[in-house]
């Protein structure tokens, strides 16, 4: 088969996404038998109780298909937030929502423009949609919005933007992104990705919703399951935006990608504020620990808004992860995201934390 015949030819420039290591993988490849993984930035402290107990529940109801419209999250979620049902749509994670959007708005030669340091997905689904990428210059590893608005013109369709940011864990200061909206065409979609936004404390925290409900029709908000509430295993991530956009993403969408079990367990999480409480509090804790080891070691990083830090080593970023990984800890080398020394690594509960600190320790002093 001549596969350059058939291709989408806009995958021709894609790289690869690699996500972190599984322990599984690293167990098969290395025969270590304890593993800590503090690679994709899940959950450390697990899921809600409530939601491991309905899938049990839901076990006789797997051989059903689920509600295609996925009706009682997103009402639990419109209720919640202060929006219409009519104004939310669900994915497969925010991923999926990532390419049910897309796939609805990117056609061939329109300019996407974000960061060159962010999420890598809004690249590939980019390319896919033969969409031109433009990328914003970072203000030392920070977002630069000035930049961004420099590069908006009449070809600009979306503007993609992780706040906190993947793999950098800061947040933009909220008035700076309010301006910033204000001054976006009306042309153009701003996708606002906020997966970590749970782990955003205090003054910190942009009220994205609220700009929303104020009038901004051309902001479109992601969220995620799969971060504070621990949901990473089943895939569940959603969208608010306006609702003739929603209509659009949902006509090509796949009509069952928030599967059954997805469902009910987000509406119980949604509920269990206790559980959401104590993962910020915890994860804020064990920050405060990661700051003060960084410090003792004299290492550069960069203080999180999200439940990860971004680390530059001073060294050879691949070779720490590969020496580290012999030590039993999987975290992710940056070099994915162009930061040659630079690892990103997950907040853990705090004996992973204080294991991975002396693998630390160990592995820069070789």
């Amino acid at each position: 088969m001549n596969l350059s015949r058939i291709a989408n030819k806009g995958t021709s420039a894609i790289k690869k996404y690699i996500p972190g290591k599984s322990v599984k993988e690293a167990q098969a490849e290395l025969g270590i038998a304890e593993m800590i993984k503090l690679a994709s930035n899940e959950n450390a402290f697990g899921a809600a109780p409530s939601s491991v107990r309905s899938i049990r529940e839901l076990a006789d109801q797997i051989h059903v298909y689920p509600d295609s419209q996925s009706r009682e999250i997103r009402f639990r979620l419109a209720e919640q937030l202060g929006v219409q049902a009519a104004e939310i749509t669900t994915g497969n994670g925010a991923d999926g929502v990532i390419y049910n959007l897309g796939m609805a708005v990117i056609d061939q030669g329109d300019e996407i423009i974000f960061p060159r340091i962010t999420f890598p997905i809004y690249e590939t689904i980019s390319r896919v949609m033969r969409g031109i990428p433009v990328y914003s210059q970072m203000s030392d590893l920070h977002i630069d919005l000035a930049d961004i608005s420099r590069n908006i013109g009449e070809r600009t369709k979306l503007v993609f933007l992780c706040n906190p940011n993947n793999p950098t864990g800061d947040a933009l200061p909220p008035e700076e992104v309010k301006a910033f909206l204000q001054s976006v065409p009306d042309h153009v979609l701003v996708v606002l990705d906020e997966a970590y936004i749970d782990f955003t404390e205090g003054e910190s925290r942009l009220d994205s919703v609220g700009i929303f409900r104020d009038g901004m029709s051309n902001l479109f908000i992601l969220r995620s399951f799969s971060k504070i509430y621990g949901l990473a295993g089943l895939r569940f991530g959603y969208g608010i935006g306006d609702a003739d956009l929603v209509a659009l993403i949902n006509l090509i969408k796949p009509p069952f990608d928030v599967s059954i079990l997805a469902e009910q367990a987000a509406i119980e999480a949604l509920e269990d504020r206790e559980f959401v409480h104590s993962t910020v509090e915890g994860c804020s804790e064990e920050k405060r620990y990661f700051y003060e080891q960084l410090d003792k070691l004299g290492l550069q990083y960069i203080r999180s808004h999200t439940n990860f830090i971004l680390i530059d080593t001073g060294q050879d970023a691949q070779e720490v992860f590969q020496a580290l990984l012999l030590q039993g800890i999987i975290v992710r080398a940056a070099t994915l995201y162009s930061l040659p020394n630079h690892i990103r690594v997950t907040i853990g509960q705090h004996a992973q934390n204080e294991r991975f600190f002396e693998a630390l320790r160990e592995v820069l002093t070789i």
